[in-house]
């Protein structure tokens, strides 16, 4: 039986529909290029669509780089620049995005803009004026391969969906496809043994189309493979999902101290869980234990105001996550040991040596270095939850340059072949500083430059 193959053409072909793909096609389409937008998903939108509804990142390079240490400077300035550029370009296209003016200093100096309604009202929008320019969107459709001429240059996709095979010819292609959090054999890769155990926090669709599709033509790799963005997720039986990642996420955890199964400590809690989590990963069963006390549960310890701990709390409860809770540390220890298999005695002498340290004001009595906020646990009741690593995106990709175009084994450019978002490999390298931020800057950066090059065509 023959399959039905579509044949198409445009300028530019962007694949994947978020942030930054919608992104990249309305810049395209702005410097006069015909654009076609491929989605897997039967829904535009990506994990963008699912997200807290702002958009942000470092106020300068300097906050940037101390919080991504040994990054390359030049892309961290084309992210900022771009990424402001493009929330005014938003503005002008009648999108409503309004700049936030925080009432407290954030860990370094950062700009915030809002998405209003919502993100997924915004995102809407933003397909209607792709589609309102003259661009196509193609939901049900996946990129499978990019194709190359015989002088290595971009001529086209090769996309799958509906039961159907289309090939769109076009001099350029933008992979805008997430990243590959979704992919349980690319996690277990580049992450390890407990990979599988990850909670995905973001759309299921992102499994590393682009980033494979570039490797087979070619592209080189970049960025920390092993380190991803995300956040600790209560492990079941709690219920999580798109609808409430947000939520549940245990803010307050940076105040709280972190044992794995072997009751030991094994990260610097203070480095906030978008860090640690990097680490979780490595644990034993990628488990990780949150142990707090009601000091830490009633503190303001989070940007949502006063109470805002207690609430989250109860949230996780609400949610099914398991949250134990004793009057003593040693009672707490005996409930961790018995419910969950935590070593009593190992986390008996790792609470008393925190509490040591913490009374004396001396973290170098910590065997595992803590950067601030060592204060005692001694104000009962105390409470442990047990939590899963959760990954919203991933920071190894397809190695790019600040011009967002992707670059060979040998360090040359694949002409043609750009990246926006997730799929740009080399930007990030430990800390957390936006992710739709980067799908902004980055989608018009590549818009631009498949726009021009096409022109050139």
């Amino acid at each position: 039986m023959r399959e039905d193959v579509d044949q198409l053409r445009a300028d530019v072909v962007v694949a994947g529909s978020g942030i930054g793909g919608l992104t990249a096609a309305r810049t395209a389409l702005d410097q006069g290029a015909s654009v076609i937008v491929i989605e897997k998903a039967p829904e535009i939108g990506g994990s963008a669509a699912f997200s807290g509804g702002s958009a942000w990142t470092a106020a300068d390079v300097d906050a940037w780089l101390s919080v991504q240490p040994d990054a390359d400077p030049a892309m961290g300035q084309a992210l900022i620049d771009n990424y402001q550029e493009g929330a005014a370009w938003f503005r002008a296209l009648g999108l409503d995005i309004v700049r936030r003016a925080e009432p407290e200093q954030f860990k370094f100096a950062r700009v915030v803009d809002d998405f209003r309604p919502d993100a997924g009202v915004f995102m809407q929008r933003l397909a209607d004026s792709v589609r309102a320019a003259g661009g196509t969107i193609l939901t049900h459709t996946g990129l499978r391969q990019v194709r190359l001429g015989p002088g290595g240059a971009v001529t086209g996709v090769t996309a799958r969906g509906a039961g159907r095979s289309v090939h769109a010819a076009a001099r350029a292609v933008i992979l805008a496809t997430g990243g590959f959090q979704a992919s349980a054999d690319l996690r277990a890769r580049y992450f390890g043994r407990w990979a599988h155990r990850m909670i995905v926090r973001g759309t299921p669709y992102s499994t590393g189309d682009g980033f494979l599709a570039a490797l087979e033509a070619g592209a080189g790799t970049a960025g920390v493979f092993g380190r991803f963005y995300g956040h600790m997720i209560p492990a079941p039986p709690a219920v999580t999902g798109l609808h409430n990642f947000a939520s549940v996420k245990p803010d307050f955890s940076e105040h709280a101290v972190f044992v794995n199964l072997h009751g030991e400590r094994f990260d610097d809690e203070f480095l906030g869980d978008e860090v640690t989590v990097h680490a979780v990963v490595h644990q034993p069963e990628a488990l990780c234990f949150l142990i707090f006390d009601e000091r830490v549960r009633r503190a303001n310890t989070s940007r949502e105001g006063p109470g805002a701990a207690a609430r989250r709390v109860e949230t996780i409860r609400g949610v099914g996550g398991e949250i134990l809770e004793a009057p003593t540390l040693e009672a707490l220890a005996r409930q961790t040991a018995e419910r969950w298999g935590v070593r009593r005695v190992r986390l008996m002498a790792t609470l008393t040596e925190h509490n040591a340290a913490a009374r004396a004001g001396d973290p170098s009595m910590l065997s595992v270095p803590r950067s601030g906020g060592l204060q005692p646990l001694d104000t009962p009741p105390f409470y442990a939850l047990r939590c899963l690593p959760g990954v919203t995106f991933t920071y190894g990709g397809a190695r790019t340059n600040p011009r967002a175009q992707v670059i060979d084994s040998a360090g040359r450019p694949i002409s043609g072949l750009y990246a926006a978002g997730a799929d740009v490999g080399g930007l990030y390298t430990r800390g957390y500083t936006g992710g739709l931020s980067i799908g902004i800057a980055f989608g018009r950066i590549a818009g631009r430059e498949a726009a021009a090059l096409a022109a050139r065509g």
